[in-house]
């Protein structure tokens, strides 16, 4: 019922105000949600939150518009397939992080959560969402007609969830998972790493000796390297042999790969997987790998999902489509410990084995280690903070689900049937919009820029072309399309009040991006990431010149030429966002980091354009942020 108060505030409120309610809503309720990761800064827990807070925003603009003038019993539904796809959404990316989405609320619920074997979590989302908006639907029409359909696919689907979600006979297999509660502060500390190699043998000794066969280990719980001189792989490959078991082992190997491998009983590596899906700044300097295979082992296929992974549907889809037929999940939540992250970690392990139909065996270095069978169940779980292990008998499954085999069809179709109905209010508004020399302007003005440069960045043209290709449109717009509200334009002022706009950007500018640069350097420094200060080589008056160069192209197309049609159009808010969006859209290919730096720096960026005026002043400050971001680049 969480989305029932947000549905009745937003109805009948003009669609600014809706934006406003739902950003509200959203900021507030992630903020609590996300709480722990204040332990990585507060500025990553502000910034996240307020990105992931957009998305409620959307769904409140959507909401509003779905319930004009269509009766209750439909708009419901449509609300609640918006929420389903905007989930989705932020789900998918290089900016994916499908964290508290509605559906991972209902991890106790067996019966609901069996509709994940068709649809994936984002199904179990819809119900609940549907849930919401029906009974909000009621409220405000004072008639139980909104509900009556929900209500009834609500109680087929938990029906049909009951059958479903019977009790899975155990398997024949008997696993380990290894819980060793290492605190951060000594996860990396060669001083100890004697202790805890000395830890882990006993421990894998203890699971031998229950009957394990199959005995996993957390996220990078080998403090050294296991390949090359001086690995442990060999000492290992001893335990595997004494415990007479397959062993999954992880290590950071060389620092600069996360990486499990499978030792069989024999004490011999059979198989590797490296981390493909890494964290963005968290793993900075980790190279990602490149195939989702499971593992090839004595006891059959094993699925390794590897800590973040474990958040994403389509990470255990692929590694079911591979041939797994049991997952693991690997991870170190000792960061988290003492907040409500490793719990929230958890339970998406539950709907992984839901979604796949698979046995999970989550082994955590503080916990919680569980395991899961493919109906959702947690058969047996380790309280965090405790050193042992955790048995149990576990089975291996061949057939995929319909989830693994179709993906998110369901979500597809309901996104597809949303558009649909709002084809018609879509042409209308774009038919009203077209006619508008403004709007020409500000398509023109945005779109033929951008498009030349994603082409000339996907061919790799000399780094030359792009700022000659953007004067260029700069040149012709200020000769075809002359500005007609110059206080837009940055234009109309007095000389000296000019030089004050111009100094207040370039001094706000600087103070945005060396502010960045300064809270990323201390959040790298947390985590152990060495970054070396920006490097401009021998060649750096060049070097200084290509940034500068490029820099006052990028800023007077975007913060010039497009902001202004833009704002003369639509607003100044949404000259900032849309600006924003196309400086991000120009970082495709290259890692998170490169996004979220551009979507920070860009609105900052934005809004010193719309309070002062200027666009010349913020050219040095974005070629000084270019200059600082290349070490990151260099590490990644």
């Amino acid at each position: 019922m969480a989305l029932t108060p947000l549905v009745l505030a937003v109805h009948g409120r003009p669609i600014r105000q809706a934006f406003g309610l739902g950003y509200l809503a959203g900021g507030v309720a992630f903020a609590g949600i996300l709480a722990w990761i204040r332990v990585f800064g507060l500025l990553p827990w502000v910034l996240l939150s307020a990105y992931l807070a957009l998305y409620p925003a959307a769904f409140a603009v959507v909401t509003r518009w779905c319930a004009t003038g269509r009766p209750a019993w439909r708009w419901v539904w449509l609300a609640a397939i918006a929420w389903m796809g905007l989930e989705y959404l932020r789900s998918i990316g290089v900016f994916g992080f499908p964290w508290a989405l509605l559906g991972l609320t209902q991890h106790r619920l067996l019966p609901v959560l069996q509709v994940a074997r068709y649809t994936g979590v984002y199904g179990v989302s819809l119900l609940v969402a549907l849930a919401g908006t029906s009974l909000a639907g009621v409220v405000l029409v004072r008639r139980p007609a909104p509900a009556i359909f929900p209500a009834i696919v609500l109680v087929l689907a938990t029906g049909w969830g009951v059958r479903q979600a019977h009790a899975v006979p155990s398997g024949t297999i008997v696993t380990a998972a290894v819980q060793p509660n290492v605190p951060q502060a000594q996860k990396f500390d060669p001083v100890s790493s004697g202790a805890r190699m000395t830890a882990l043998q006993r421990l894998v000794g203890n699971a031998g000796r229950r009957g394990a066969e199959l005995i996993v280990l957390p996220e990078t719980a080998v403090p050294l390297n296991l390949f090359g001189p001086g690995g442990a792989l060999v000492e290992v490959g001893r335990w595997a042999q004494q415990a007479r078991a397959t062993v999954i082992a992880s290590s950071l190997e060389n620092g600069v790969s996360n990486t499990a491998v499978a030792v069989a009983p024999s004490g011999t590596a059979v198989s590797r997987y490296d981390k493909v899906r890494l964290v963005a700044f968290g793993e900075t300097g980790i190279l990602p790998g490149t195939r989702q295979d499971p593992l090839w082992t004595p006891v059959g296929q094993v699925g390794v999902i590897i800590c973040f992974e474990s958040i994403f549907p389509d990470v255990t889809r692929a590694l079911v489509r591979n041939g797994a037929q049991i997952l693991t999940v690997i991870t170190n939540d000792a960061w988290l410990d003492g907040t409500a992250g490793p719990a929230q970690h958890a339970v998406h392990s539950v709907l992984r084995a839901v979604e796949s139909g698979r046995w999970v065996v989550r082994a955590a270095n503080t916990g919680p280690s569980m395991v899961i069978d493919p109906v959702g169940r947690v058969r047996a779980t380790i309280s965090p903070r405790q050193s042992t292990i955790l048995t149990s008998h576990t089975g291996l499954v061949d057939a995929p689900t319909a989830y693994a085999i179709r993906g998110d069809v369901s979500v597809w179709s309901g996104l597809v049937a949303l558009l649909a109905t709002a084809g018609p209010d879509l042409i209308l508004a774009l038919s009203r919009h077209w006619t508008r020399p403004v709007f020409q302007h500000a398509v023109s003005a945005a779109g033929l820029p951008w498009l030349a440069a994603m082409i000339l960045l996907r061919t790799h043209a000399p780094w030359w072309v792009l700022p000659v290709v953007l004067f260029g449109f700069l040149g012709a717009f200020s000769l075809l399309q002359p500005p007609r509200h110059p206080a837009l334009y940055g234009t109309g002022h007095r000389t000296r009040g000019r030089g004050i706009q111009v100094v207040a950007a370039l001094v706000g500018g600087l103070i945005v991006v060396l502010g960045l640069w300064s809270v990323m350097m201390a959040g790298f420094r947390a985590s152990g990431v060495p970054v070396p200060p920006p490097d401009l080589g021998a060649r750096w008056p060049r070097e200084l010149l290509r940034l500068l160069v490029t820099a006052a192209a990028l800023e007077l197309w975007l913060r010039g030429a497009a902001f202004a049609p833009i704002a003369e159009w639509q607003g100044r808010p949404a000259a900032v966002a849309i600006t924003t969006a196309l400086g991000m859209f120009l970082q495709a290919g290259l890692p998170p980091e490169a996004y979220a730096w551009t979507l920070v720096t860009g609105a900052a960026f934005g809004l010193l354009r719309s309070s002062t005026g200027s666009v010349g002043g913020l050219i040095i400050p974005h070629a000084v942020g270019v200059a600082l971001f290349s070490a990151i680049s260099a590490v990644r």
